[in-house]
C-alpha cells in the first residue's frame, strides 16, 4: 500500500487565492493538475448575483463535482434545472451539457473538483481576452479544450 500524497497540505482562505476571472466568475484555482500529479484540479467560484454563468455546454474531457457552500445557484443538467443550496452537490459527467447561473440576489461561492485536470489552463486562457463576452473567442478557447457549446 502506498502512501504517497498527491496533493500537499495546506488551508485555503475565502480570500487572497488568484483570480482568474472570466466571463463575470471570480474563479480560484485552488490547486492545479500539477500539484496533484495529474490526478484533478480544485476550484473555487464566485458567482455575482444575477450572473447569468457560462452558456450551456460539454466537457469530453472532464467530470465535474459541484458543491455550493454560499448562496443559491441554479445548475440545469441535461436540461434538467436544480437549485443548489449550501452543501448541495451535483456531478456533471463528461458529455452531460450543462450550465449555472446565478438569478438570486446574493453572491454563490461554488467549489468545484474536476477529473482529469487541465481547465486550470482553460480558465486562465480565458482570462487573458479582452473583457466582454465575445462568444465567437470563447467558443475558439473552448473548442481547444474538449469544451463545446450546446
Amino acid at each position: 500500500m502506498t502512501t504517497e500524497s498527491t496533493a500537499p497540505s495546506r488551508v485555503f482562505r475565502t480570500e487572497g487565492g488568484t483570480n482568474h476571472g472570466a466571463i463575470g466568475l471570480g474563479i480560484d484555482p485552488r490547486l492545479t493538475g500539477a500539484e496533484t500529479k495529474g490526478t484533478y484540479s480544485l476550484f473555487e467560484y464566485v458567482v455575482p448575483p444575477g450572473l447569468g454563468g457560462p452558456p450551456t455546454h460539454i466537457h469530453s474531457r472532464e467530470d465535474e463535482l459541484f458543491t455550493c457552500v454560499e448562496g443559491r445557484v441554479t445548475v440545469e443538467l441535461d436540461g434538467v434545472e436544480h437549485v443548489l443550496a449550501p452543501g448541495d452537490s451535483p456531478l456533471m459527467p463528461r458529455g452531460v451539457p450543462h450550465v449555472f447561473y446565478n438569478s438570486f440576489d446574493v453572491q454563490t461561492r461554488v467549489i468545484a473538483v474536476v477529473s482529469p485536470p487541465g481547465l486550470e489552463n482553460y480558465y486562465r486562457e480565458l482570462s487573458e481576452l479582452a473583457p466582454g463576452r465575445d462568444m465567437k473567442l470563447v467558443a475558439e478557447v473552448m473548442t481547444r479544450y474538449g469544451l463545446a457549446l450546446r
